[in-house]
């Protein structure tokens, strides 16, 4: 079954966003470390390396847990959740866990930007990684699509996404 994903890995980027507390294991706060619960909302962009090809924003909506150093966020967009740890050495950052796509899952960027069939970037076949920042207001995200296909083919050649520096950048604010 073939599921059309409304968002690109901003996704997983939102998944840092929503639901890192800096706790210790007793539940304390500890010291330098932001607490987020809740909902954030906000948006991805997508660039390639540091250019931003004028792709429309990813709006989404992300809920996240942690459990010890685990961290769990649902992209509303994605319509996933994604998993990872907090960083051992900066309570307010998230490494994001292998993000991989299944074969026929694709993400959907609708454009009015870009020449392509129907206003819509398509990526299938992704496999990539993430990180995120909790700030005191929200979170920030980057996604980093090492692998994929895309449906633009001009005018520059992206339909082989290996190694192009193809990111999502997202940021959030918590709504609590």
């Amino acid at each position: 079954m073939k599921k059309t994903l409304f968002i690109v890995f901003a996704i997983a980027a939102g998944f840092v966003a929503t639901t890192l507390s800096g706790c210790s294991d007793d539940g304390t706060k500890v010291d330098g470390c932001n607490e987020v619960a809740g909902l954030d909302t906000g948006g991805h962009l997508v660039y390639i390396g540091d250019l931003n090809p004028g792709l429309d924003a990813i709006r989404d909506s992300l809920t996240a847990s942690v459990s010890g150093s685990n961290v769990t966020i649902h992209s509303t967009a994605l319509g996933r959740t994604l998993t990872g740890t907090i960083d051992a050495s900066d309570c307010n950052k998230i490494n994001l866990d292998s993000v991989i796509f299944q074969p026929g899952d694709t993400l959907s960027i609708v454009t009015s930007s870009l020449p392509v069939p129907g206003g819509v970037v398509k990526i299938w076949g992704i496999r990539g990684d993430g990180t995120g920042t909790i700030t005191s207001t929200g979170s920030t995200t980057r996604i980093d699509i090492k692998e994929g296909h895309t449906n633009i083919s001009s005018p520059l050649d992206l339909t082989n996404l290996k190694n192009l520096g193809l990111n999502l950048r997202g940021t959030f604010l918590n709504v609590n």
